[in-house]
């Protein structure tokens, strides 16, 4: 599997997202920053499956269209629980038990993705497309740094699993 194909690169920021709910607990003075990258890549990341990744999912899987709506589902919990976090005071006790439960919901989401949907697609997808996708990824992610452009609302599973995978 080539470092650039998408599932390798979903695969590298989930690893990247638990080093950084991590690190968020060492985090001094600038923890309101540190937090609001997190929230921002989070919002990338998950608008960036809901473009290509659960619409390939959807047309090429067995299950696909369930899991991909599934996902996008589970990609509006972590939504809800990033901004809960933003309504309170950062560093107060009520903020991480906010960021605890964001962490926890981000977690269960990328545990079934890597136990259930990245095999599916890994299965149905060839590498040639796996490898066009990731390269589309990385657009994405330059093209929508720091979330801009994003609005983080909610994503209508039915629309994204619903969209042509074909660009």
């Amino acid at each position: 599997m080539s470092e650039f194909e998408i599932t390798a690169l979903v695969l590298s920021e989930h690893d990247a997202f638990r080093r950084a709910f991590t690190e968020l607990q060492d985090t001094g003075d600038g923890l309101d920053g540190a937090w609001r990258e997190l929230a921002q890549r989070l919002e990338v990341h998950a608008a960036a499956e809901e473009d290509m990744f659960y619409p390939q999912l959807a047309h090429d899987a067995e299950d696909g269209a369930e899991q991909g709506e599934t996902a996008v589902r589970e990609h509006n919990d972590i939504r809800h629980a990033v901004a809960r976090v933003s309504e309170l005071s950062v560093g107060s006790d009520e903020w991480w038990e906010a960021v605890r439960t964001a962490q926890e919901v981000n977690a269960e989401h990328m545990a079934e993705e890597e136990t259930d949907f990245l095999p599916a697609f890994r299965d149905a997808v060839d590498s040639e497309r796996r490898e066009d996708l990731g390269m589309r990824w990385l657009q994405f992610h330059d093209t929508h740094d720091r979330a801009q452009g994003l609005s983080g609302d909610d994503a209508d599973p039915e629309a994204v699993i619903a969209a042509d995978p074909a660009e």
